[in-house]
Parts: C-alpha cells; structure tokens; sequence
C-alpha cells in the first residue's frame, strides 16, 4: 500500500538529515492501528472524509494529526496540556461513553509524534492523544457553528482545506456538495446554509457525552465559587485551618504567571 501521495507531498516531512535509507522508508512507512474514538467523533471524521474527498477516513485522521503537529508550540501545550475538563469526551471515565474502533492506517513518523506527545503530556495512552485532537479540533467547529450556522461550515473549510489548495479532490468534492457541476447549474450552496456542507449541528446538539450550554454555564459556576465554599470544605472533611492553607496555596497557583499566561492562551483559542 502506498502512502506516499497525496499525503507527503503535501506536508513538510519529519528531519532525517543523515539517516540511511532504510531508516527514511521505515519512518514514512504505513502503520495499521485502532484508535477507540467517541461515536461523535468517529461520524464526524466519516463525514468529513465524505465532504472534502478524502480518500478515506484513514487520510482524514491523518489530516487531523499533520494539522496538531504543525501547530506552533505555544497551540500544541493548548491542546494537550490544558485539561478541557467541562467537556465530558476526554474527561469521562473509563467506560462511562461507548467508544467506536476506527483502523486506520497513519505513517510511522505520526505515531512517533503521538507517541511522544502522549510520554511528554503524561496522556494515559496514545489513543486518548488521538482523541484529544479530535476533540479540539471538533470544538472550535462546534463554537463556531454554535455562533453562527455559516461560521461553523467555514472553519470546518478552514480545516480540512489547509494545504489542499491544488487537491482535485477538495474541489471536486465542493462542487459536489453544492450541486454546481458547471456554471449553468443554478444551485445554491446549501451547506453554508445549514445543509450539508459544514458542520453537522443536530449531530452535535444530540450528542449524549456533550455538555449542554446550561450544563456548561452551571459548571463554570461551581469552579468560580466551589473550592471557597463550606460545602466544598466539608465535602473534603477540612477542619478551618486546612480549608485556609488548602485556599492558600491555590490563590498562589491562580494568582501565578503561568496561569495568567494559560488563561490568555485559553481566550486566544476561542
């Protein structure tokens, strides 16, 4: 099986300056794996495999690790560090949501990438990495549909389109969504319209793993004021002097220049 088009030539490949040959085969060679995704997530890849002609949905999880690894450094700690803790995708316990198996075949050099990702972040496995990707990824569609129906088909485009601009496929594929096969067709582009083009937004709203926008505000308000609460003291069983230095040393850790700094790369992202 070749992988070696339309993927690598599209993005940079991993430095192997000095490596023999065999090393620089067995680096892009393709590796089978099975990565355990949430169901939401696995149908979104498959429709999104549908919706800008990728080959399948092996090239589109591809696409997805190209994009979290060619992000800037200061994006990848976002990703993969910043725990996301309302959204109950990567935070659920083990077995609390189904998973869906995707295989899927991804080169070498990107489960090298996972696999460091996942030692570094100290991510309980390299599949979750997967899905944490997926979820990032899947929530600035989200946000962004959330807002307005036509900003989330765009930034869905945004995505699946970087560094396809001479892809055959991707156009292709648009002109097939929209029922524009030729200029006298007289079609309208539904998609951005809430069609089929974009995101999926009944898909997403009937998600049962996702956090609704009232979950999501009450849970926001129990992180403001929980951990100062006596119901929270209490819970913990902290006689009053512990609750003080248990609060203490947290106001240190909010009050910190790297939290400052996380909060604005937080406000950043969305």
């Amino acid at each position: 099986m070749s992988m070696r088009l339309p993927d690598l030539a599209r993005w940079p490949l991993p430095p192997m300056e000095g490596a023999r040959s065999a090393d620089t085969v067995a680096v892009l060679a393709p590796k089978e794996h099975i990565f355990p995704l949430m169901a939401i997530q696995h149908q979104w890849i498959g429709d999104c495999t549908r919706r800008y002609g990728f080959a399948d949905t092996s090239e589109t999880l591809r696409h997805l690790i190209y994009l979290a690894n060619a992000e800037p450094a200061a994006n990848k700690r976002l990703i993969f560090r910043i725990k996301r803790c309302l959204h109950c995708h990567v935070g659920a316990r083990a077995s609390q949501h189904a998973k869906v198996d995707l295989a899927a075949t991804v080169h070498a050099f990107q489960l090298l990438f996972l696999e460091n990702v996942t030692q570094k972040c100290e991510i309980k496995s390299l599949e979750k990495t997967v899905r944490i990707i997926c979820d990032y990824y899947q929530s600035r569609v989200k946000q962004a549909a959330l807002e307005d129906v036509d900003k989330g088909a765009a930034k869905e485009l945004q995505l699946f389109s970087t560094r396809r601009e001479e892809d055959p496929r991707l156009a292709a594929a648009l002109a097939s969504l929209s029922g524009s096969d030729g200029p006298d067709s007289g079609s309208n582009d539904t998609g951005r319209n809430g069609g089929s083009m974009g995101c999926d937004l009944k898909d997403l709203a009937d998600d049962v793993a996702a956090c609704s926008s009232s979950e999501t505000l009450e849970a926001i308000r129990r992180c403001q004021v929980g951990r100062g609460s006596t119901s929270y003291a209490e819970a913990r069983g902290e006689s009053k002097e512990e609750t003080e230095e248990r609060r203490k040393k947290e106001l240190e850790v909010e009050e910190s220049e790297e939290a400052k700094k996380e909060r604005e790369l937080i406000g950043k992202a969305l």
